[in-house]
C-alpha cells in the first residue's frame, strides 16, 4: 500500500509540473476552418485572413469570430481560447439567398464621409470614398467610420441586385469611441432585454447586466465593466458591443 501511495503522489506531482507552463500562460490560439474553405475571417473585429487560418497569441477566454464568403450567409461564432493551447473551430456555411438570376451581391454607397475619415467594412479597410459603389455579398454587414473626433459604426443588410445608400453621422468631439456592435436579439431572447429610456437592463440565465445608450460603462451582476464601445439603437433594435454580449453569455455558460 505504501508503494502504491508513493507511486500515486509521484505521478500527480509529474502531471502538475507538466501542466504548469500551460497554466501560467495567459494566451492561446484558435485554428479556424470553414466548409467551403476560403472564407474571410475576423476575430474581435480584426481581419486575420482566409480559412483555414491559425490565429495565435490570443488572450485566453471568449472571442467573437465573424465569417464571410461571397454567396454564403455571414456567420458569427463564439470561440473560447484556452490558456496555453489551441481551440479548434469548424463552421459549415449556409448558402446565401439568391434571385432567379443567381445574383449573390448588391452594392453599397456611403454618403456624408468627412475629409480625412477612414472606412472599414466588416473589419476590412474600405477604399473608394464618397460615391463609390462597394460590391458586397448578400446579407448582414457592418461599417465603421473613424475621424479625428472618434469612431461611429452602423449595421446594414445588402439585398440581391440592389443598391443601398448609407448615411454616416460624424461622431461628436466628446463622444466615446465605439466598437463593433451586434443586434442583441441575435444572441439573446426577446424578453431578456428591457429598455427604460437610455437605460438597458439585460436578464439572462440568472445574470443581470445594466448598460446605457451612448455610454461605455456597464455592470454585470453588480461588477463594473469598462467596455470599448457603447450600446446603440439602430432601426428600433438594440445593438450591444460584442464584448458585453460575450461576457454575458460567457457568465451564463459557466453556471450551466
Amino acid at each position: 500500500m505504501k508503494f502504491l501511495a508513493a507511486a500515486f503522489w509521484a505521478a500527480a506531482s509529474f502531471a502538475a509540473l507538466a501542466a504548469a507552463p500551460y497554466a501560467e500562460s495567459a494566451t492561446g490560439g484558435a485554428y479556424i476552418t470553414t466548409l467551403p474553405s476560403g472564407a474571410d475571417i475576423w476575430v474581435d473585429g480584426t481581419y486575420v485572413g482566409r480559412a483555414p487560418v491559425l490565429v495565435d497569441a490570443l488572450l485566453a477566454g471568449h472571442h467573437a469570430v465573424t465569417i464571410t464568403k461571397a454567396g454564403w450567409v455571414v456567420q458569427e461564432v463564439d470561440v473560447t481560447v484556452p490558456a496555453g493551447s489551441v481551440a479548434l473551430s469548424s463552421t459549415h456555411l449556409a448558402p446565401g439567398p439568391r434571385t432567379l438570376a443567381g445574383t449573390t451581391t448588391g452594392s453599397v454607397i456611403v454618403r456624408n464621409v468627412p475629409a480625412g475619415a477612414t472606412l472599414a467594412i466588416d473589419g476590412a479597410p474600405a477604399r473608394g470614398g464618397v460615391g463609390h459603389a462597394y460590391q458586397l455579398p448578400v446579407g448582414p454587414h457592418h461599417i465603421a467610420m473613424t475621424t479625428s473626433h472618434g469612431r461611429t459604426t452602423l449595421a446594414f443588410t445588402v439585398l440581391p441586385d440592389t443598391r443601398t445608400d448609407l448615411v454616416l453621422a460624424e461622431p461628436q468631439t466628446k463622444q466615446a469611441p465605439s466598437a463593433v456592435v451586434a443586434p442583441a436579439d441575435d444572441y439573446l431572447p426577446d424578453d431578456a432585454v428591457v429598455v427604460e429610456g437610455k437605460k438597458i437592463v439585460i436578464r439572462y440565465e440568472g445574470h443581470v447586466a445594466v448598460a446605457h445608450f451612448g455610454e461605455t460603462g456597464a455592470k454585470l451582476d453588480g461588477a463594473a465593466l469598462d467596455l470599448d464601445g457603447a450600446p446603440e439603437s439602430i432601426g428600433g433594435r438594440v445593438y450591444l458591443p460584442l464584448a458585453l454580449l460575450d461576457k454575458l453569455t460567457g457568465a451564463a455558460a459557466k453556471t450551466q
